[in-house]
């Protein structure tokens, strides 16, 4: 069963495995340890070697993996022939930590390239349990996949992933196998190299709870060193600043006497501005509008003896009106003779009234400014 960490810790682990960082982590911290005394090296840093079991008919042979270098492994001359006994010996005889991988042959399994959304990029194993119907010729529920996300283009639509699928009544034979030879594996691989040396690809097709738990020991350790380090950090800070803080104090009291000073002279500052605002106000309404008297008269002076208007709207920019007309359409050029307005239009449609026999209509025009119309005239 997935736990809440792993929840949060796969996605992670699976952009970190595919993504450059892990690249420059590895090239980075290889060249701080090549600094590193080697006798000290392996005693603060220890290496962790990949022990390969490579089946060969009924037999299978043994291969070490150490510092990207692939070797067969050695006979041990006082145990027994059976390569799990000799396997057994090593692992117990060597200070470094050992994992143990049984690779299967690119003939048991099924290996398929298939492309999967971007946005599954986080839950890929989740997606491909519920469409693995759609890539395999087999029940589901007699197989086991794994999977491998390739490292693709930035905002991507698709995702590359290998999917490899496996019988599962082979991995139970092979666990069985295992467990009664008194082993314990660390992945089930598939041998992807077409030289004698074995090549891991890279997935895990173990039962998931037959895998080696993560120790979260050290993780443990290295968190409360480094509460117990943040905690040390504020002391010292702690001192530090409560100084500082005192001085602070004496100065903010005197920033308070100049910032009431400084709000006094804003206050004024601010009252004058509106003073002359409020005094200009009339004076720019005056120059920059045209007066409604001056606009009414222009449409009493405009509209024909046979139109009436029933509504006038006027603000700042535009005027309205709204009215009656025995010729609504013949009102417009009329209307545009004045030099108050630009060329004004109709609103919507003409509707003749059948009260009075004339035509409902209402005009908008936009307003020029006082100077515009000084200027024409």
């Amino acid at each position: 069963m997935t736990t809440f960490a792993e929840k949060i810790i796969n996605p992670l682990s699976e952009w970190y495995r595919t993504s450059v960082v892990k690249s420059f982590w590895e090239w980075w911290t290889s060249s701080l340890l090549e600094w590193v005394p080697e006798n000290k090296r392996k005693l603060l840093f220890p290496n962790t070697e990949q022990i390969y079991i490579l089946p060969d008919g009924d037999d299978a042979k043994l291969w070490i993996k150490q510092d990207s270098k692939v070797t067969i492994l050695p006979n041990n001359e006082v145990v027994e022939s059976h390569w799990w006994h000799q396997l057994n010996h090593h692992v117990r005889s060597t200070d470094i930590k050992s994992m143990v991988s049984y690779l299967l042959s690119p003939e048991d399994v099924l290996i398929r390239e298939i492309t999967l959304p971007a946005a599954a990029a986080g839950n890929i194993g989740s997606v491909l349990q519920y469409e693995l119907d759609k890539y395999i010729p087999f029940n589901k529920e007699d197989v086991i996949f794994s999977y491998q996300s390739l490292s693709d283009a930035e905002n991507a639509e698709k995702i590359p992933v290998t999917l490899v699928v496996v019988q599962k009544s082979l991995i139970e034979k092979i666990e069985q196998e295992i467990s009664n030879k008194s082993l314990q594996l660390a992945a089930i691989d598939v041998n992807v190299s077409d030289e004698k040396t074995p090549k891991a690809m890279g997935v895990n097709l173990l039962t998931e709870s037959l895998r080696i738990k993560k120790d979260w020991t050290k993780v443990k350790v290295n968190l409360v060193f480094f509460i117990v380090l943040c905690l040390m950090v504020w002391f010292v800070m702690f001192n530090s600043l409560e100084n500082k803080n005192q001085k602070i104090e004496r100065l903010e009291v005197l920033a308070d006497q100049l910032r009431g000073q400084a709000r006094r002279a804003k206050l004024l500052e601010t009252e004058l501005e509106q003073s002359i605002s409020a005094a200009n106000f009339l004076g720019h309404k005056k120059t920059d509008t045209v007066s409604p008297v001056i606009i009414i008269n222009e449409l009493t002076r405009l509209i024909p003896k046979n139109s009436y208007l029933t509504r006038i709207i006027l603000d700042d920019e535009k005027v309205e009106i709204v009215g009656q007309s025995d010729n609504a359409n013949a009102l417009v050029p009329i209307l545009n003779q004045s030099k108050l307005w630009f060329e004004p239009s109709i609103v919507g449609q003409v509707m003749p009234d059948a009260r009075t026999g004339k035509e409902k209509f209402t005009i908008k025009a936009d307003l020029k400014l006082s100077e515009e119309v000084n200027d024409e005239a």
